[in-house]
């Protein structure tokens, strides 16, 4: 059996730009070759002026507007070039971040848990960056370099074939001393992306514990473990820059060299002076192309090490591309006849040799109230985010609602179950945003109709606009920002309803307040909740010990 070839991501998401930017691409390509070809002139007009005025030739004006336009148009020929490298590079990125972002959007909620959000942040910025980079200043221009030096070889044979056999022979020393800068770097670079990875994943950490940081008094802890990230990366970044700084100095003393040798054979007489001999003209001809021969190779010699820099960004980048995506197996509307959950015989791990859960089984009716109690870490909120088909169980199966958790099709989620945690995850946007989360489902008699439900309607109205009130920290109090959190897993009236320690850090005041708002919630409702205060109370009906020897 054949084995088809699997098309690269990045690859295939800069051919879908060119594929979408027919006349952009075309125009990039136009000017790489215009500003080739323009490139090859000016050196060769300007040999042929010296040649006319050393022979009193009249027809030097004609050569010097010659000379002048074609460096002009070089000129023009480069910044359309780069214009267009430009152009193409941001609309690939654009591509490649819009692709990236939505795979994370039908990535599964495990590869989140195994990979901080600074470390996936950073890939869709820092590392596409690095690829535009790759794109703009090395595959392309690498591309271009080698076609100028090809060029300025053919012409300095017709000039000189002399000073074209010292250059082959210079070539291929300046090309080692690439390749050993090329080593050189590579782990370099390396190690820098890699830094500075950490140092991106640290930030985000760092503030999202910075409460606990300054209760604790932790902050040279979380000092050293910053410094030590950057330390790296300057350590990493100051091995690449030695290795800039040692390279293009020993290239332009090669330059040098061939050209001193080339003088000094031709000044020798004889059948040198054949093989190396030139006019006037043509050693100012021969000596703009060795010097523009070199340059190139320099350049290359550094777009090498921008793809090397790149290299580890494009691995990252299809690691996260490639990874395997949540699979929905059905569309069909959740059966609400059904029981409403059924966990029959699950084992669950979020790392496989580490088990949470254990040959768990549970059956939850239509209307009936749960509550799962036990120790920290016995796998409480692990059975909700099973119900909700946020992971896959190892063994054993899921059934809400009548089907398979997690093949519930993403637009009927909502209507089928609501979850609320232990704090509010607050998004940009009003009131009304906050409840509807942007669901075209939803209306805004729907959002009112939950903001009454729990208590919230009476402090909305109070707002300047209204349900319309942008939403911002200081908005309501932490009580409030959990019954709107309630408001929000009701919005769209699902008949299961998940409680995941929702009174954990309220005080008693507040707490009666919730609880108040979670029996209203509840009415008519399926509710699994992990609370000890929702049990103690008398609401939480079964109570169901996870983690109990048995």
């Amino acid at each position: 059996m054949r084995r088809v070839a699997k098309a690269h991501p990045v690859r295939e998401a800069f051919l879908a730009c060119a594929r979408s930017h027919v006349p952009l691409a075309l125009a990039l390509l136009i000017s790489i070759a215009a500003s080739i070809v323009l490139s090859l002139l000016p050196p060769l007009v300007l040999g042929r002026i010296v040649d006319s005025l050393v022979a009193g030739d009249a027809a030097v004006a004609a050569l010097a507007g010659l000379y002048v336009a074609c460096v002009f148009g070089q000129g023009i020929a480069d910044a359309a070039q780069q214009a267009a490298i430009s152009a193409f590079g941001q609309k690939a990125t654009h591509a490649l971040r819009s692709r990236m972002a939505a795979k994370l959007d039908r990535l599964p909620a495990s590869y989140f848990h195994e990979h901080e959000a600074g470390a996936v942040a950073a890939r869709i910025v820092n590392d596409v960056d690095a690829v535009e980079a790759l794109f703009a200043s090395g595959v392309v221009g690498m591309v271009v370099d080698t076609c100028q030096v090809a060029g300025i070889i053919c012409a300095i044979f017709l000039e000189s074939p002399g000073l074209a056999a010292l250059v082959l022979i210079a070539l291929p020393a300046v090309v080692l001393w690439t390749r050993m800068i090329q080593r050189a770097t590579r782990s370099a670079r390396r190690d820098a992306r890699s830094a500075i990875a950490q140092e991106s994943a640290q930030i985000p950490e760092t503030l999202r514990t910075l409460r606990m940081v300054r209760m604790l008094g932790c902050q040279r802890f979380m000092e050293r473990r910053y410094a030590v990230a950057i330390d790296k990366g300057f350590e990493a970044q100051s091995r690449s820059n030695l290795c800039d700084a040692v390279y293009s100095p020993l290239v332009i003393a090669i330059s040098a060299l061939v050209i001193g040798v080339m003088m000094s054979m031709a000044g020798l007489g004889g059948p040198w002076a054949d093989l190396f001999g030139i006019t006037v003209g043509g050693a100012v001809t021969a000596m703009n192309y060795v010097g523009n021969v070199f340059n190139p190779i320099s350049d290359i010699g550094m777009e090498l090490q921008s793809i090397q820099d790149a290299g580890a960004a494009v691995t990252r980048i299809s690691e996260l591309l490639e990874e395997p995506e949540e699979v929905h197996a059905t569309v069909t509307p959740a059966d609400h006849k059904a029981a409403a959950v059924v966990l029959d015989h699950v084992s669950f791990g979020y790392q496989k040799e580490a088990p949470v859960l254990q040959d768990f089984s549970l059956r939850v009716e239509t209307g009936e109230r749960v509550t799962l109690v036990g120790r920290t870490g016995a796998g409480k909120s692990t059975v909700l985010s099973l119900i909700m088909g946020l992971y896959q169980p190892d063994e054993g199966s899921v059934t809400v609602l009548g089907q398979a958790a997690g093949t519930i099709a993403p637009e009927l989620r909502r209507k089928s179950y609501g979850y609320v945690e232990q704090g509010f995850r607050r998004i940009p946007g009003t009131i009304e945003d906050e409840v509807s989360l942007g669901d075209m489902a939803e209306t805004r008699d729907a959002a009112i109709a939950a903001l009454k439900k729990v208590g919230l309607w009476d402090s909305v109205q109070r707002l300047p606009e209204g349900i319309e009130t942008l939403c911002t920290s200081q908005t309501f109090s932490e009580g409030q920002f959990q019954l709107l959190g309630i408001a929000r897993a009701i919005a769209l009236d699902p008949p299961l309803l998940l409680l995941d320690e929702v009174t954990a850090h309220l005080d008693a005041t507040t707490e009666a307040r919730i609880m108040a708002a979670l029996d209203a919630a509840a009415e008519g409702r399926t509710v699994i909740s992990v609370s000890h205060r929702w049990a103690d109370a008398g609401r939480g009906g079964r109570l169901i010990e996870i983690g109990a020897s048995s």
